[in-house]
């Protein structure tokens, strides 16, 4: 079935270009591989990085990939939870219950999927219910950012979503799915505007404030949470109607805000900010798996095809991805865009993700 859509985008309008950057892509995860795993501690930029060598290793089966990810999972072995969710960049390890210190155990689920081993499980299962059970909450049961931040960021729906769908689908676990599914739902209340379709970054429910402007790689956030979630979920499920709803609307935002050139840049509704790689591969990578998946309908292929080859030829050299903006906080359109461009976790990551899917239609 995959071969037959792939055939026919090739013969409905030659969307894919003849090699689509497979040199590049598996250069990229080359390089990763390169560095010593002691480099990347339980931290969100690196739980995103390692998710996109996963998904390399899902198309590619090179064992190279596997193996490094065993040994950065082994540096992490399961106990005390509490240790295990401070192992993050001192400025924010100090935050108790900070999110950005989940996304990792969605890396090491993957693990065990590939290689199934109890302590991979374990160490996933403990994340989870860390979340499940003690991570600060709105009244209407919307993640926090940490505990004591009274805040809802987007980017805490990719640090939980695809953790919890993930081991819901596996372990026959409805209420973890639901529960990714409303937060999704409950963050699309807040932070989604009616007219655009676009996310904002931040609202705070004791001030009922909300940071201005759609920032770029928050709703990247956003769409990989709903493409990794309605995967786990069947077209029955009481959810899905829903979150295909606001996958529709954020996909029409992303095709009102993408560039002549194929980019979204960093302030989504304002061109003079500058083009942003992680956020264009985070929509390559979520258009495509909602096209795959029959949530979207396949027009929005195209717009991901775009993006793809822009990503490449802008930002994708020596298999290193650069054109990254830095760790971001909830402020003003003025502020995004004035943060640093360079090579992070989270870009490769979200890199390696979108070559993934790439792969499935070559």
């Amino acid at each position: 079935m995959a071969r037959l859509c792939g055939l026919f985008l090739l013969l409905s309008g030659g969307l894919w270009a003849a090699d689509a950057y497979p040199d590049r892509w598996r250069e990229v995860a080359d390089h990763l591989i390169q560095t010593p795993v002691e480099s990347y501690p339980f931290n969100w930029g690196e739980g995103v990085q390692q998710i996109g060598l996963m998904k390399v290793y899902e198309r590619t089966k090179d064992p190279r990939y596997l193996g490094y990810m065993e040994k950065w999972a082994a540096q992490f072995a399961p106990g005390d939870v509490e240790l295990l969710l401070k192992m993050g960049a001192k400025a924010i390890g100090t935050k108790p219950g900070y999110c950005g210190h989940w996304s990792p155990a969605t890396a090491i689920l993957y693990l065990h999927q590939a290689r199934p081993r109890a302590e991979y499980l374990q160490l996933a299962q403990q994340v989870a219910d860390f979340i499940r059970r003690r991570a600060e909450r709105s009244p209407e049961g919307g993640l926090g950012h940490w505990q004591g931040s009274h805040q809802l960021w987007v980017d805490t729906l990719y640090m939980a979503c695809p953790l919890l769908s993930g081991l819901g689908y596996m372990e026959k676990r409805d209420s973890d799915l639901a529960d990714a599914a409303q937060q999704i739902v409950i963050y699309s209340r807040r932070l989604q505007d009616e007219k655009t379709g676009l996310f904002y970054h931040m609202w705070d429910w004791q001030t009922g404030e909300r940071t201005p402007g759609p920032w770029g790689r928050g709703n990247g956030w956003v769409l990989m949470s709903l493409a990794d979630t309605l995967e786990a979920m069947n077209r029955r499920h009481q959810a899905y109607a829903p979150l295909k709803s606001i996958a529709g609307r954020l996909a029409a935002g992303l095709r009102a805000t993408q560039d002549s050139e194929g980019m979204w840049h960093t302030v989504l509704d304002d061109p003079a900010s500058y083009p942003e790689a992680s956020a264009t591969s985070m929509f390559a990578y979520g258009l495509l798996k909602l096209v795959r998946l029959g949530v979207l309908d396949r027009s929005k292929a195209g717009m991901a095809q775009r993006a793809w080859g822009a990503v490449n030829e802008k930002f994708v050299k020596g298999g290193v991805v650069t054109g990254v903006s830095a760790g971001t906080e909830p402020k003003g359109s003025n502020y995004y865009k004035q943060l640093p461009l360079g090579n992070q976790t989270w870009g490769t990551g979200a890199y390696l993700m979108a070559g993934s899917e790439v792969d499935r239609l070559r």
